[in-house]
């Protein structure tokens, strides 16, 4: 729940970043700026020994910048290696082999995944400490053919939340937000161009308004608002864009979730809250990282963590996210920060975890009942001499989308020193995973 923010360039117009460096050393980044310090304290209870890094200099802040991506790919492979098949509750799942999206010696985690309008995937990579930071950055890497290959990773700013805009430009926005003089909430975000391998940062003009409520602000020190974007948007049947923010109300010790509207994906209004500090649901952070979707019957259902190692909640929405229903904990699925996808038949995917990298499959449409898929028992099958040890070694941070009517693509990381640095001469790399996951209807028995 704390996030890594990166530093920016100092720079005054728009340019190209060197694209052709790899990772390396980290800057300093905050992807879980509001929820890591728990996340580290529920970790360490597995056993793992997790520890903050030091403090950096604020970076600056920029009026524009673009980064693009290197056209070489960073994985040898052209095609999908199929190695299993497993039966899961009416359906026959194919798991791919799994491949390397990018290694680091720096820090490496916290990954994310964009669909584009040209069919292009974007992966969006944490590459800073477990901490509060200014701006929050990221090494982005980009692939053609669904996932099977990626270019070098280069550097850019950090977002989670993605939305597609008329045009098919995607909006990246940003993670953590600033308060303004006025009462809003305020930050850059992210361009990437229809058909192109970059990211451009736009500083002004996104702002949000007619938040219910004052925010308790989590790294004043930082200028830091209280409430971040968190998980993933939907299209209004308005032809709107729905995102959701968590974050501390004042005067409260429990996380708060929010939606917010836009018609632009620039200009935000607060609409609803799907659950505050008094969520029934078990939880002590309360409800925070979430996910949102679309269900195959029009409603809307948000999933979002209570604490790291409880149960999910959930709420759904008849009217468009203008209201909810009273939140409830999920019967089987758990953890840290969810994500969901809706395939073309209505088939919901979910996936998540700590301890444990899980995707799981909704196969009556409504999202209740829910069957378990074991990436990280996959990944350790098929990757031995780079398996996830233990819960530690994995933030458990995952995103999942859909990349045609059958196939799913899931990310995930292996941070082998945990929380820490990669010691010194140590042959150890944080590494980012995806896998492929077919999904197919199961045949009859005798067929």
């Amino acid at each position: 729940m704390v996030r890594h923010p990166v530093a920016s360039l100092d720079c005054s117009t728009v340019h190209c970043f060197p694209f052709s460096r790899l990772l390396s050393d980290p800057r300093p980044s905050s992807r879980r700026g509001m929820g890591c310090r728990i996340a580290v304290l529920a970790v360490a209870a597995w056993g793992c020994v997790l520890s903050c890094a030091p403090s950096f200099a604020q970076p600056q802040t920029t009026t524009a910048q673009t980064v693009r991506a290197n056209a070489t790919p960073g994985t040898a492979a052209t095609v999908w290696q199929e190695s299993k098949n497993v039966a899961v509750a009416g359906y026959q799942i194919g798991l791919s082999k799994p491949v390397l999206v990018a290694r680091s010696r720096g820090y490496l985690w916290f990954p994310t995944l964009v669909r584009l309008a040209s069919g292009d995937v974007m992966a969006v990579m944490s590459n800073y400490p477990d901490k509060h930071v200014a701006v929050s950055t990221s090494m982005t890497a980009w692939s053609h053919d669904g996932g099977v290959t990626w270019t070098k990773p280069v550097e850019a700013q950090y977002g989670d939340v993605s939305l597609r805009r008329a045009g098919d430009d995607e909006l990246l926005l940003p993670y953590y937000l600033r308060p303004t003089a006025d009462g809003k909430l305020t930050g850059p975000f992210q361009i990437c161009p229809k058909r192109k391998q970059e990211l451009r940062v736009v500083n002004d003009g996104l702002t949000i308004s007619g938040m219910p409520r004052k925010d308790k602000r989590f790294a004043p020190e930082l200028g830091l608002a209280g409430f971040v974007f968190s998980g993933q948007s939907v299209a209004t049947k308005s032809g709107g864009h729905l995102a959701t923010l968590y974050g501390w109300f004042e005067g409260t010790s429990r996380f708060s979730l929010v939606t917010v509207e836009s018609a632009d994906g620039v200009k935000w209004n607060w609409k609803s809250t799907i659950a505050d500090e008094t969520c029934p649901v078990p939880g002590k952070e309360g409800p925070c990282e979430a996910a949102l979707c679309r269900l195959a019957d029009g409603r809307l259902m948000s999933v979002f963590r209570m604490n790291s190692a409880e149960p999910y909640g959930q709420a759904w929405s008849e009217d468009d996210g203008k209201t909810w229903s009273p939140p409830a904990q999920m019967k089987g699925p758990f953890s840290v920060q969810p994500s969901l996808a809706v395939l073309k038949d209505g088939t919901v995917a979910l996936s998540g975890g700590r301890p444990g990298i899980f995707v799981w499959l909704n196969a009556d449409k409504t999202g209740k009942e829910w069957q378990k898929i074991d990436l990280m028992a996959h990944h350790n099958e098929q990757r031995p001499d780079e398996a996830i040890k233990d819960p530690g070694q994995t933030s458990a941070y995952t995103e999942v989308i859909a990349l045609d009517d059958q196939h799913l693509l899931v990310i995930y990381d292996r941070i082998p020193s945990g929380w820490d640095p990669i010691p010194e001469g140590s042959t150890e790399t944080n590494s980012v995973w995806v896998v492929r996951v077919k999904v197919q209807p199961a045949k009859p028995a005798g067929t």
